[in-house]
This record gives C-alpha cells, sequence and structure tokens, in this order.
C-alpha cells in the first residue's frame, strides 16, 4: 500500500508551489506510472526489477585520488619548466604569446569533449587530474625517453636526420600513446565505478590527450618563435588548425579500449586482448600523422595524407562519438525505468536528464532559488544519469556488488538534491509572492 509519506511528500510539493519544469506532467503521472488502482505500488516488470533500499547518508569522502593525481601532474609541469621551458624561452613576452597560441587548440578539445560529455559529466576534478598527467606526466617523461631513444638510434646508425625521422614515426607513438593511456588506466582501476559507458572512456583519454597537447604546443611554438614570425604562423597553423584532434583521436582507441575491457569482457585474456587491439590503433594513429611528414621528406606527403586519410578519420570519429553521446540519453532513459516504476524517480523528471531542452528549463527554473539550488539541480540529474547507465550495464551484463553499492549512494545523493532545490526554490517563491503582495498593497494604498 502508498505509505502516509508519499502521500504526505506528493501533498507538500503541491503546497510549495513546486511548479518546475514539467511537474504537472510529474504530478499527474506518477498514479499512472508507480501507483496501481488500489493506492499500491506496482511491482516493476521482471526483466526490469530494480533493486529496493532505504537510503543511506550522504558520505562525503576526501578526493584523495584526485589530490595525488594532480600533485604528480603538477611536479611534472614544474620539470617540464625546468627542462624544457626554460631552454627555450627567449623571454616572459614570448612565452605569453606562444601559451596564448596554444590555447586556441585546447579550447576547440575541451569543447569537443564536453560536448559527448554533456548527459552524464564526468567530475571536473578527476578530469583536471587526468589533464595535468597527460600535461605534466606524460609530456615530460615522453620529451625524456623520445631524446634518448632517438639519441641511441643516432649512435647506431650514424645519420642524425634519419634517426629524427625514425623517432617521430616509431618511437614518439609508442612511447607518448603509451604514457598517455597509462593515466586513463589508473582511472579505470581506481575509480572503475564511475566508468559506465564507452564515452566515459573517450573523456578521461581526452583529457589526458588534451593537457598533452597543450604543453607539447608551448614547446613547439616556444622553438619556431625564434624563427620568425613567417615560421611561427606555419607551424601554428598544421597544430592547432589542421591537427588539434591528433592526440585526442589517437589517445580516444585506448580509451575505449580500456572502458570496453572493464563494461563489456569478463575474461582476463578478452581483457588484455581488446585494449591491446585498441592501444595499436592509437599508435597506428599517431604513427599516420607523424609518419606521412617525417618519412617522406616533403610537405606534399603530408598535405596528400591529410586529405586522403586525416579529415575522413576525423569527420568519420568525430560522427560516431557525437552519435553515441546521442544514445547516451536513450540508454540512461531506459535504465530509469525501473527507478520510475518502483517510485524513487518521477517521469518527468527522466525527460530532465535526458533531453536538452528540458534540462535548460530544469536549469532555468532553479535558478530562482540561487546557486546553491542550480549546483543541486545539476548534481541531482548527474546522478540520474549515473543510476540509469548503471542500471541499463548490469541489466545486459550481470549484476556488480561494487557498483550496486555507488549507485546506493548515488541515489541517496540524488535524493538529498533533489530536496535541496525544491527547499531553495520554495524560499525564493514564497519570497515573491511576499514581495508582489506587498507591491499590490502598496499601490491600492
Amino acid at each position: 500500500m502508498m505509505t502516509r509519506e508519499l502521500a504526505d511528500e506528493v501533498t507538500d510539493m503541491h503546497a510549495t508551489h513546486w511548479g518546475g519544469p514539467g511537474e504537472d506532467y510529474r504530478l499527474s503521472k506518477i498514479s499512472s506510472a508507480t501507483i496501481d488502482p488500489t493506492d499500491g505500488v506496482s511491482a516493476p516488470a521482471p526483466d526490469d526489477v530494480a533493486p529496493v533500499w532505504q537510503p543511506p547518508k550522504p558520505a562525503h569522502s576526501f578526493p584523495w585520488f584526485e589530490v595525488v593525481m594532480t600533485t604528480i601532474g603538477v611536479l611534472g609541469t614544474i620539470g617540464i619548466i625546468i627542462y624544457g621551458l626554460a631552454p627555450e624561452s627567449s623571454s616572459v613576452t614570448a612565452f605569453v604569446k606562444t601559451t596564448l597560441l596554444s590555447l586556441v587548440a585546447l579550447v576547440i578539445v575541451v569543447g569537443f569533449l564536453q560536448r559527448i560529455d554533456r548527459w552524464e559529466p564526468e567530475p571536473w576534478t578527476t578530469k583536471l587530474a587526468m589533464f595535468l598527467w597527460g600535461g605534466g606526466v606524460a609530456t615530460l617523461s615522453s620529451m625524456i625517453m623520445n631524446t634518448a631513444l632517438s639519441e641511441d638510434i643516432a649512435a647506431t646508425i650514424g645519420d642524425f636526420n634519419r634517426a629524427e625521422a625514425l623517432g617521430a614515426s616509431f618511437i614518439a607513438p609508442l612511447v607518448e600513446e603509451t604514457l598517455k593511456g597509462i593515466g586513463v588506466l589508473i582511472i579505470v582501476v581506481v575509480r572503475r565505478n564511475s566508468i559506465n559507458s564507452v564515452l566515459d572512456g573517450v573523456v578521461y583519454a581526452g583529457f589526458s590527450a588534451a593537457g598533452f597537447l597543450f604543453f607539447e604546443d608551448i614547446l613547439y611554438f616556444l622553438r619556431t618563435e625564434s624563427e620568425g614570425t613567417k615560421t611561427l604562423i606555419v607551424v601554428f597553423v598544421v597544430r592547432a588548425l589542421m591537427g588539434p584532434f591528433l592526440h585526442v583521436m589517437a589517445t580516444s582507441m585506448t580509451g575505449i579500449g580500456l572502458a570496453l575491457a572493464l563494461l563489456r569482457f569478463k575474461r582476463g585474456w578478452s581483457k588484455t586482448a581488446i585494449v591491446i587491439v585498441f592501444w595499436f590503433f592509437a599508435m597506428l594513429i599517431h604513427f599516420v600523422w607523424n609518419g606521412s611528414a617525417a618519412l617522406t621528406g616533403s610537405g606534399l606527403g603530408f598535405i596528400a595524407m591529410y586529405l586522403v586519410v586525416g579529415i575522413p578519420g576525423f569527420v568519420l570519429w568525430s560522427v560516431l562519438l557525437l552519435r553515441a553521446a546521442r544514445r547516451e540519453a536513450l540508454h540512461i532513459r531506459d535504465g530509469l525505468v525501473p527507478y520510475v516504476r518502483t517510485g524513487w524517480v518521477l517521469p518527468g523528471e527522466v525527460s530532465m536528464a535526458t533531453d536538452r531542452r528540458a534540462r535548460k528549463a530544469a536549469f532555468k527554473w532553479a535558478a530562482q532559488g540561487g546557486r546553491d539550488a542550480k549546483r543541486a539541480m545539476r548534481a541531482f540529474l548527474s546522478d540520474l544519469a549515473s543510476l540509469g547507465l548503471d542500471q541499463r550495464l548490469m541489466a545486459r551484463h550481470g549484476a556488480d556488488p561494487s557498483r550496486i553499492e555507488n549507485d546506493r549512494q548515488l541515489l541517496a545523493d540524488a535524493v538529498e538534491n533533489r530536496r535541496e532545490f525544491l527547499r531553495l526554490t520554495s524560499i525564493a517563491e514564497q519570497q515573491k509572492d511576499v514581495t508582489n503582495a506587498v507591491a499590490g498593497h502598496a499601490q491600492v494604498a
């Protein structure tokens, strides 16, 4: 039977003039979606059944992992400044100019990553840690290893130029894609419950690659800045405008492989195999870009590769990811069905979590309650998206005890966030009613 608390909650929502986006629809549908004609909560279908529990109180722990990873990344950045930037930078003005130029590609890349990460956004603290891993740790380590291995090749074959071409074509893809991918591997191992779709692997890999891209661009621009404005412009066009997505495209392959290994494969050998396959694709993409210029020894070879392979490859890659992002909204909707049937989520809240217009309206409505209300709404919708993706994942590939326990906490957080934005917006609406009443009384007087 429907409990008195549930009935009181519905009554209170009417009393506080909730009136949020789609709320009339939500409240009118709750009886048909979650309550049977005898006022009992309808049972979900056997194939969609979701566990019902009493949510525990939210327990917020200190983000030790993000702090440690960020600290390591900062130390790597300091190493780059000492080892890489200091010898190259001729002045503060040159450093500022080249940094601003490097921001162009970074803004383009991060904007795209945010676009595909819009439904169930990953925490900014973790993405920042990945950015610093790619920019600090991977870049510094690659500089040292690439230089050492290229010098070994030069000493072996006795041809410095040839050794440099071989290093750029074969050593750099192997070293750089491995180091950038290690950061994503750490995320998958330590934050495995936060990975609930292949796009999560792409996003974390993308931010690792974005950090590498940003720091590497600064180094390249500093090295060419002293050669004149014309040379700097050419390098800027090639790296920032023609190939800003090189590192992201390549490392995203490793991210896809690691996410698939975590989410779709059960056996150790199959997990290893799928990661190796996509890691190979990452190196192949990197090799095609570097090798087309380094091995051919002419700009024509690079331009031909860019037109025939680079542009079509980028278009295909971006279209597939954008389509995957659109499908993710449908996956979230499917996964939230059991929560709607068992009364944890209202139907309209599913639309708010998966429809762009409803989401925009939800933020606009919550904004009347202030910044905290809008923040609570954003966290609420993110929690719902994670719950939906996890539910769909486990319905397809079996229950995961650690993921279920994580979902308990997500559900508790969602309930608390909902309570918070309802409270704040209710206060704002009551204040508005009082203000209007006073203004009306003053006009009458």
